[in-house]
């Protein structure tokens, strides 16, 4: 008899969704450790990872959002940033299927009698439920709690409510501490499978996520039951359980080219810094493990928002600093500025190609334009421009990080931030060792000067909280955590009535492209006919885009599901 590797049942589609992982003979598996990684290797593929061939490109995490722009100006983020979405017949990220598959791993499990990893597969089905249920969790809040396979006679439920979304996160945590305490050392594991320091991270950033999310939604139809203070104290202990562990610290080096050269590698599994990497190997398995990473133009442009974001080498903001040079010209913005942001953007002599006799093409201008670099801010994240020797081609395996080290020290310090509780030891344990990696003078606590120009959140925060917030910005840049960070922060004045914007349009930009619009400062404006809202802005509504609508199939199967607010 043939089972899938999830239980596939006929009614209350969402919950009993029908794509199997796979096919199995049931009587001839859960036999050995062997069986179990198997089936848990399967779940990997959900991971997130780069475009693959065909793409082009390097499509940055963050773009189509305020700190960058995709190539044709779309990608997801900007659909929900900009409110252009309906509600959905059926589907919308409405899906159980891999939670499914996890409770069915999860109640077969002890079929297999006994194995040296056999706590560690249980550990990584928990954390993979935990991951799921988050994913689920950032685009619909309230969740239905399911922890086991279904059948049709499971009615209360199939047509249950919604759990609150603090208690949705209350079982992802419990999840979590399960996978921890049931997962190995990353010493004691092959290569690229999940550890309890992973899953130790993972936890922090959920708690952080709903932590901020509880605090700063309070009062608002996306409230959480609590002030989120509990999950605060949790981000902060489980990050500080990742710092204190000692398996993974920062890549430090050349300050001029550390930053750059830790998003360009092939293989990450001897990096200190990286704690979770998709790697990718064409020649093995196809285009559907190749990218175009390096693809120049890449199609995607850093906002003039974000460049602005960036400190100067003096450690102070550029409306402050007397050693800012103005944004004018390429060259002149990235003067004596804070070195992420000079080993991010393009500039004159970075290199485009560097050949096998070690020969460089370099950069000079931007190649600007919708389909190119919309706003002539071209990243450099992510691009390895070395020729591979093996192929004497650019190479299509570049490494996609999925966890790493600074973020468990950016985790830290905002959350005992956001607790009223940082202390100068805490910086110099988080952000100052991040600071120090390139260069830049140290954040002390006493000397933190106003800003004019912190970001209007629409709520004051104390000066600290705004200068980890801008760490975060810049150390994560495009890694993929924008959107949740403008959600979890209540952040909608950054968009409301709001435009990004490019580079200033100079002479030189226009002999490249003078097709493009500028807006009435000078500043290339390329969403001017894009977005949705009044004046061509935003049309994110905070009554309503916080959350995605539920689809309305599954409102009318069930009509205990309520539709989220504003919908």
């Amino acid at each position: 008899m043939l089972l899938s590797l999830g239980m596939i049942l006929n009614s209350c589609e969402s919950l009993l969704d029908q794509s199997p992982m796979d096919q199995i003979s049931d009587p001839e598996f859960w036999k050995t450790d062997g069986d179990l990684e198997l089936y848990i290797n399967g779940l990997y593929n959900n991971f997130t990872g780069w475009n693959l061939m065909g793409a082009g490109g390097t499509a940055l995490p963050d773009a189509s959002s305020d700190v960058a722009i995709s190539t044709g100006l779309f990608g997801t983020n900007r659909y929900r940033l900009d409110g252009v979405i309906n509600i959905p017949a059926t589907g919308g990220g409405w899906t159980w299927t891999n939670v499914r598959d996890v409770n069915y791993f999860l109640e077969n499990v002890d079929r297999v009698q006994s194995g040296l990893l056999k706590d560690q597969y249980i550990g990584e089905a928990y954390f993979f439920r935990a991951w799921f249920y988050f994913e689920l969790l950032k685009q619909f809040g309230d969740l239905p709690i399911i922890t086991q396979t279904l059948s049709p006679k499971d009615e209360e439920i199939l047509y249950g409510a919604r759990s609150s979304k603090t208690d949705v996160v209350n079982f992802i945590i419990s999840d979590l501490d399960k996978a921890i305490s049931k997962m190995k050392k990353k010493t004691e594991l092959a290569a690229g499978r999940l550890n309890r320091d992973i899953a130790s991270l993972f936890k922090a950033r959920v708690c952080l996520y709903e932590g901020t999310w509880e605090k700063y939604h309070t009062g608002t139809p996306f409230a959480g039951t609590t002030n989120g203070t509990g999950f605060l104290g949790l981000a902060a202990s489980a990050a500080k359980t990742v710092i204190d562990a000692g398996n993974y610290s920062l890549v430090t080096g050349n300050t001029k080219r550390v930053y750059y050269e830790l998003f360009n590698q092939i293989d990450y599994s001897k990096n200190a810094e990286v704690l979770f990497w998709k790697q990718y190997n064409k020649a093995a398995y196809g285009d559907g493990f190749g990218n175009q990473s390096w693809n120049h133009p890449n199609g995607s442009g850093i906002t003039n928002e974000m460049m602005r974001m960036y400190l100067c080498s003096d450690g102070r903001p550029i409306s402050l600093s007397p050693l800012y040079q103005g944004d004018l010209d390429i060259r002149q913005v990235i003067l004596n500025r804070d070195q992420r942001c000079v080993q991010t953007v393009m500039n004159p002599g970075d290199a485009i190609t560097v050949n096998l006799k070690n020969d460089t093409t370099k950069f000079v201008t931007p190649m600007i334009g919708k389909a190119e670099c919309p706003t002539a801010y071209e990243s450099q994240k992510f691009r390895r421009p070395q020729l591979d020797p093996a192929t004497g081609s650019y190479s299509d395996n570049m490494g996609y990080i999925l966890f790493r080290y600074a973020e468990a020290l950016l985790i830290y310090a905002e959350a005992k931030a956001e607790l009223g509780q940082l202390t100068q030891a805490d910086v110099d344990l988080s952000i100052n060792k991040l600071r120090q990696r390139v260069g830049m003078p140290n954040m002390v606590l006493t000397a933190i000067e106003t800003d004019p120009a912190w970001p209007d959140y629409g709520y004051s925060l104390p000066g600290y909280l705004y200068e980890i917030r801008r760490e975060r910005i810049v150390e994560l840049f495009s890694e993929g955590h924008r959107l949740n960070d403008l959600m979890r922060w209540r952040a909608h004045t950054l968009l409301v009535g709001k435009r990004p914007t490019g580079a200033y349009y100079t002479n030189e930009l226009k002999t490249v492209n003078n097709k493009l619009v500028a807006n009435p400062s000078g500043y290339l404006d390329p969403y001017s006919t894009v977005l949705a809202g009044p004046g061509g802005t935003w049309g994110f509504n905070p009554d309503k885009h916080y959350l995605m609508p539920l689809p309305t199939n599954e409102l009318t199967l069930n009509p205990e599901l309520k539709q989220n607010p504003g919908w």
